[in-house]
């Protein structure tokens, strides 16, 4: 490993400037200023980008200077994206190179809040984006135009309406995203079906991609009309546009500089270093965003590549047996190829998805033999179709049946068992210890030749250590999903949900609960407690059930209250669940479940309990592990805390009921539970004015330390070697 980076100064560069940025981020880069929202603004921009999204046109703004209405102070900002929800097309003249006048609301980007939740911020950052901007009106006050940008960004639109007007949109979506870099028709089914397949590179503009297009590109030039120097420039300007044209996402970049060292290798005479072309194209790439680094697309991108390189002293080693077998020893090179870029990239999937398939190999040698023909006939059949469409849509239909073929595969794959492995994001130390073992594994390979053995052992100790699924003693989270309720219990390899649901969050139950479930490793849960049946405590829970083999996700149980008075609300509920094949228990006051040392008990409502609103029959559950007590409540509101009787103090979480509204939390009722930290669930600027400051009053008078989700994050009450409760940002 010294010799190779000692060979090669812009690897040795190319690591120290991830040391530095990694090192840099962790102590100086967090962001843990609260986000900004709602500042009225009025600034001045040169329009940089135009995206198409599927709620409209929006805007990139660079050159910004942007001011507080109310206050009349700048703000400093880099970039921003402008989005028109005013129903004026407010940008229907505008064009890149423009400089605009925007009035409108200012806001910075959410940070992450959830386990496994998505960081809007970070994201953003990393394409140097640092707010967004709800226009309310626009003026275009000096309409110059970057003739090359907006032209190649009215090419890309015009790419994408031939395709859909030669192809079924279906088909159309996939390819535009495939060879356009346009995602706005791609349909999320098809995506997600991809992505679990192990194939979900194909949809992007990557290597592979860059690779067929540039080197066929200068075999035609170099053969038919240039020499070779010119052929070489012609290419690179050529791959340079085509990465301008479709929007250079950061797989395109690498793929583009790496294609062009290559090329200018040729043209000087020089010797082609993979590993230092991938050095220089990733010193470039975090030059001019740093904080790229962070982001999935870098990450695999580069350690797919790192994957062909780092094994292949492994190939020469191998090359015999290539060379002898004819078609046998193609198919061999080709299992070795994929094989390769798996092992390197599964410890990165595992951390940005938490789940995987072991199918994925098997279907990347099934699909990509033909990946060549389908982006050759959709390139040149999006071409013909501008002068031809008959033509044009009569080559495209070779893209139809490749993408018909594929889909057969991922349902194929989807059918065998254990298609898809929840594995929980690893932690670091086991990530260090996979890449070490693995590359130690290859050493010992290429330098002793000791065959598959001292490879294969240590792969599987260093899977066994990849594949262990995060375990907690006990674990609680308030999670945070903006106007209602959800709290999960982990607690060993048993999981139980209380509630599960959102009226401010869209796809509660796919974007938040499903990526917490999966973060730690969870595919089953055992039970779900549902409160009451309100939607902002069950529309989440609901998308799980629909979604249970989809999203590789099942529940055992469900369990409801007991009570012999119901409303329409809860009956619906109780048949949705049923209809789901889901058992469904009722539980009672007095009725206990319990596991190890953890015991829920149910504190209300009774059987024949007579409640006058649906809140007050909440099922309200004392949870004790070791002397760690919670007592979540759900909706609960006064006159069910009344009905509840007595309980014991002393409880370390109060899970406030009726997210802090006014009419929960009687002064008794605190008195009588006398709890250390009370958590609130509400979302920013809900309608209903949750939490009250009443509540909040009586909670800070009483002494009671308040964690509100819509502050920090989820909230955590957890037992390890002792009890500790903390939200997510003050982790």
């Amino acid at each position: 490993m010294s010799k190779i980076i000692l060979r090669r100064p812009l690897f040795a560069v190319f690591l120290l400037q991830i040391i530095f940025i990694g090192i840099w981020y962790h102590i100086f880069g967090g962001d843990e200023s609260p986000p900004q929202e709602d500042i009225p603004v009025e600034c001045v921009g040169r329009v940089g980008g135009i995206r198409i999204g599927t709620s409209g046109k929006m805007l990139v703004l660079s050159d910004v200077k942007a001011k507080n209405k109310d206050t009349g102070r700048e703000i400093l900002t880099d970039q921003c994206i402008v989005y028109d929800f005013s129903d004026k097309h407010l940008f229907s003249n505008s064009r890149i190179g423009n400089t605009i006048h925007i009035r409108g609301a200012y806001s910075t980007f959410q940070t992450v809040s959830n386990p496994g939740g998505f960081d809007e911020n970070l994201y953003y950052k990393s394409q140097g984006i640092s707010a967004k901007i709800f226009a309310d009106s626009m003026d275009i006050i000096d309409d110059r135009i970057d003739f090359v940008q907006h032209g190649l960004f009215l090419l890309r639109q015009r790419a994408m309406k031939q395709l859909l007007a030669v192809m079924e949109e279906r088909d159309a979506g996939v390819l535009g995203a495939m060879i356009l870099g346009e995602k706005t028709y791609l349909p999320a089914d098809r995506k997600e079906q991809f992505q679990k397949t192990g194939i979900g590179h194909l949809l992007a503009i990557s290597g592979l991609h860059v690779s067929l297009l540039g080197a066929g590109l200068f075999f035609f030039l170099r053969s038919y009309c240039l020499p070779m120097r010119k052929a070489v420039v012609a290419t690179v300007v050529f791959l340079y546009l085509y990465g301008k044209f479709t929007g250079f996402p950061v797989a395109t970049e690498r793929a583009v500089l790496m294609m062009a060292c290559g090329l200018f290798a040729r043209y000087t005479g020089r010797c082609y270093d993979a590993l230092s072309a991938m050095a220089l194209s990733g010193i470039i790439t975090l030059f001019q965003q740093p904080l790229q680094l962070f982001q999935c697309g870098f990450i695999l991108s580069y350690t797919a590549i790192a994957g062909i390189v780092l094994f292949s002293p492994v190939m020469e080693k191998l090359s015999p047996y290539f060379k002898k077998n004819g078609l046998r020893g193609k198919m061999l090179q080709a299992v070795m190829s994929s094989t390769s870029v798996f092992l390197v990239t599964v410890p990165v999937m595992l951390w940005f998805f938490y789940e995987i398939s072991p199918y994925a190999i098997l279907a990347n040698l099934v699909v990509l033999p033909l990946l060549s023909l389908l982006v050759g006939a959709g390139i040149f059949g999006c071409i013909i179709s501008f002068f031809w469409e008959a033509a044009g849509g009569f080559l495209l239909s070779t893209v139809h049946y490749i993408l018909q073929f594929y889909e057969m595969v991922c349902l194929a794959v989807e059918e065998l068992p254990g298609h898809n492995v929840v594995t929980g994001r690893p932690a670091p130390e086991c990530i260090l210890l996979y890449y070490a073992v693995l590359v130690g594994g290859i050493f010992l390979y290429v330098k002793w030749e000791k065959k598959w053995t001292t490879f294969i052992a240590g792969m599987l100790l260093a899977g066994i250590f990849l594949f262990f699924p995060p375990s907690p003693s006990f674990l609680y989270i308030q999670l945070d999903v903006g106007q209602g309720d959800c709290s999960v219990i982990l607690c060993g390899n048993k999981t139980y949900l209380i509630d599960g649901g959102s009226t401010s969050q869209k796809e509660v139950g796919k974007y938040v609960i499903s990526k917490c479930l999966k973060y730690y490793g969870r595919s089953r849960i055992d039970a779900v407690f549902i409160t009451h049946s309100d939607a902002d405590h069950t529309n989440g829970i609901l998308e799980l059930a629909a979604n249970q083999q989809k999203w590789n996700i099942r529940i055992d149980k469900i369990i409801m209250p007991g009570i012999k008075k119901t409303d329409p609300g809860y009956k619906t509920l109780y048949r949705s669940f049923r209809l789901y094949n889901i058992e469904v228990n009722r539980m009672k006051k007095g009725d206990f479940l319990s596991w190890q040392a953890l015991h829920i008990r149910c504190v209300h409502p009774s059987l024949d309990y007579e409640w006058e609103s649906e809140n007050d029959y909440s099922l309200t559950l004392d949870i004790t592990y070791r002397n760690l007590r919670i007592l979540a409540t759900g909706d609960l509101e006064q006159q069910g805390e009344r009905a509840a009787g007595d309980l014991r103090g002393g409880y370390d979480l109060l899970k406030v009921g009726h997210h802090g509204s006014k009419t929960s939390t009687s002064q008794e009722f605190l008195a009588m539970v006398s709890p250390r930290y009370a958590v609130i669930s509400a979302g920013k600027k809900n309608r209903y004015g949750h939490p009250s400051p009443e509540t909040v009053k009586k909670l800070k008078t009483a002494g009671v330390r308040i964690r509100n989700t819509m502050e920090c994050g989820a909230v955590f009450a957890e037992w390890r070697f002792g009890k500790r409760i903390y939200g997510f940002r003050e982790k």
